[in-house]
């Protein structure tokens, strides 16, 4: 079962004040900075805030698959904070998870697609166990879609074909984008 920290509420509220709370005149910070070395090859080491990671190509594209690829990481963080925001906007909600899991899939543009050198599209399928009523879980969801920085800048760039699964029985099917 899924464990959400008692304050995480609180946490949410105070996180959403501050960002409410600042003023023009203040200047602009970044959310975070990420640093990349390049190893050799198609190796890069990346670090952000003490943490470190690996990336690089699958063999047949010329790494040595010691990470993932870049699009895996980038793909794989835009469905991490929507599950982020899934989570703050059940506890503002005051809606219980017992289980949150997702699954996304990018594809990217073929031909003369004007989205070319990106994505033309992305499947989301978000699965949620909750004793709440499935209005309340689409809510959450939602809420998600609107406030995680990553999925709203995807969505804005590609679709977002979003899924979403309530206690094994689909509940919402939304495009955004």
């Amino acid at each position: 079962m899924l464990s959400i920290n008692p304050s995480m509420k609180q946490l949410v509220q105070r996180q959403l004040e501050e960002r409410g709370t600042r003023t023009a005149g203040q200047p602009v910070r970044p959310v975070t900075t990420v640093k990349s070395k390049a190893l050799h090859d198609l190796q890069f080491r990346a670090s952000v805030e003490g943490h470190v990671f690996i990336s690089d190509e699958r063999e047949s594209a010329g790494g040595t698959d010691a990470g993932p690829a870049p699009l895996r990481y980038f793909l794989a963080g835009i469905m991490m904070c929507h599950q982020v925001w899934c989570v703050k906007s059940a506890a503002l909600a005051d809606v219980r998870l017992e289980n949150l899991e997702c699954e996304i899939s990018g594809y990217l543009a073929q031909g003369d697609s004007s989205r070319k050198g990106g994505f033309e599209r992305a499947t989301f399928m978000v699965t949620i166990d909750s004793p709440n009523p499935s209005e309340e879980v689409k809510k959450i969801v939602a809420r998600a879609s609107e406030h995680c920085a990553a999925f709203v800048t995807f969505a804005r760039a590609a679709r977002i074909e979003v899924t979403v699964m309530h206690n094994g029985q689909k509940i919402d099917e939304r495009t955004y984008g």
